[in-house]
């Protein structure tokens, strides 16, 4: 199996993972470890969604603080969203739509270059929602709420980013003692 980037939502860890023995890296379902209940699950994935390339996929957040995914399609990124209804049953809704092509500085020649396999998720930042995007020629970074983006470098070296968003400065307790650590972020 293959995993993605993991993400902290409420009190379960979340992966998006493919079957390895496939020739292709296509998406099969969201691994969810419960640190409460100690239980392992797998959640499925929108079914709308083509499931090609799981670089196309992360999960994250949602705007309403439960599960969220974002998938790159075509110039655009989806933030789907997980909703519950009254009689608990789970189910994927499109939140919203961000068109990359209108957003990001992506001259038109490079855009018909720009398909399925140039494109990909090359790192995720979960306290800041901060997304690393790998397009044919450049690596941007781009803040998922504002919209503000960077361009971080000229490549088409694919590799996975970790941003650091947090620190632990020793000599402060957790709980009010005095041997542990207390957390610092980057907010």
């Amino acid at each position: 199996m293959v995993f993605t980037m993991d993400v902290l939502v409420g009190h379960s860890l979340y992966w998006l993972f493919n079957d390895r023995s496939a020739k292709t890296p296509i998406l099969d379902g969201i691994l969810e470890f419960d640190l409460e209940r100690q239980i392992l699950a797998v959640k499925p994935v929108p079914v709308c969604i083509p499931k090609e390339n799981i670089w196309q996929f992360q999960v994250m957040q949602a705007e309403g603080g439960g599960l969220g995914i974002l998938f790159l399609s075509n110039f655009s990124a989806q933030l789907w969203e997980m909703e519950t209804d009254c009689d608990g049953a789970a189910s994927w809704v499109l939140g919203r739509t961000v068109e990359l092509d209108k957003l990001l500085p992506i001259d038109s020649g490079k855009k018909k270059r720009w398909h399925r396999w140039h494109r990909s998720i090359q790192g995720f930042a979960e306290y800041n929602n901060v997304v690393f995007l790998r397009t044919h020629t450049d690596l941007f970074m781009i803040q998922l709420e504002s919209l503000q983006f960077k361009k971080v470098s000229k490549t088409n070296i694919s590799g996975w980013y970790l941003p650091f968003e947090s620190v632990f400065v020793a000599g402060k307790g957790i709980g009010g003692g005095h041997d542990g650590a207390e957390r610092l972020r980057n907010t």
